[in-house]
């Protein structure tokens, strides 16, 4: 079985953050009310940050 040398050496919060669509997820967030009152933190950054977070204390 050949492995797939797309993400040779690339942390998994690496790999995770490709395969999202900035777009879609603020639009989504937008769509939802999630956007209402944000300066310069948008859905988005909550959400890598959120991932971040479930990630590192899964490792630890």
């Amino acid at each position: 079985m050949s492995k797939s040398s797309n993400f040779f050496g690339q942390p998994i919060y690496g790999q995770l953050i490709k395969s999202l669509n900035r777009e879609k997820i603020v639009e989504f967030s937008r769509k939802h009310g999630g956007e209402k009152y944000v300066k310069s933190f948008d859905g988005y950054t909550h959400l890598l940050t959120m991932l971040y977070a479930v990630i590192q204390r899964s490792v630890v």
